[in-house]
């Protein structure tokens, strides 16, 4: 509960969650039924976790949606009724024809999920936390080589308007050859943000 309101919230003191009786519920009932069949198959109850669509109550919704305003209408898209109603099925037709709704769709789900305070617990997150960075340090993980896979890879990211897989070429591979790079641009003589 806030001090303040005594409104229901995840953190003492933090943004009171939605009064789900008092507001309009954000979807109708059908595509309400829809999102917790999608979040039960996309997120299901395993290895002592639960479901999202145990998770996905309509307060974590709201949550979800007072934090990012921008995804509820996306979001009802993705759950319209002319979409059918299995779910494999609409998951495909959303990959297919409308990543940036299917994108939402996801978001919305495992927002709600790991923003819940029983399944941070359960994985151990006690949410952000101020660490102290010694900037001359290598960070541990460098050494443990937990970043060489994704480095290895290089820059990867989903462009939203084709919902295609983007690799930027031409890249350091691994973090010696990012260092280098970086070395060599600073002996020489680029010390500024604008490359002076």
């Amino acid at each position: 509960m806030t001090e303040q309101t005594g409104a229901p919230t995840d953190l003492t003191g933090g943004m009171p969650a939605t009064d789900s009786a008092a507001q309009a519920p954000l979807l109708d009932p059908a595509s309400r039924r829809r999102l917790t069949e999608i979040a039960g198959t996309l997120i299901p109850a395993a290895h002592g976790m639960p479901s999202a669509a145990d998770i996905l109550t309509e307060d974590r919704l709201a949550f979800v949606v007072r934090s990012r305003p921008d995804l509820i209408e996306p979001l009802r898209s993705a759950l319209r009724d002319e979409l059918g109603e299995d779910v494999n099925e609409r998951l495909d037709r959303l990959a297919q024809s409308e990543p940036t709704n299917l994108s939402v769709l996801q978001l919305a789900i495992v927002s709600g999920y790991y923003t819940d305070r029983g399944v941070r617990e359960k994985i151990g997150y006690n949410g952000q936390e101020a660490i102290e960075v010694r900037s001359w340090m290598l960070p541990p993980y460098l050494e443990e080589g937990l970043i060489d896979a994704l480095m290895a890879r290089g820059p990867t990211w989903r462009d939203p308007a084709t919902g295609q897989r983007a690799v930027a070429t031409e890249v350091p591979r691994t973090y010696a050859e990012r260092w280098s790079d970086t070395t060599a641009k600073n002996q020489g003589g680029q010390h500024g943000r604008d490359g002076t």
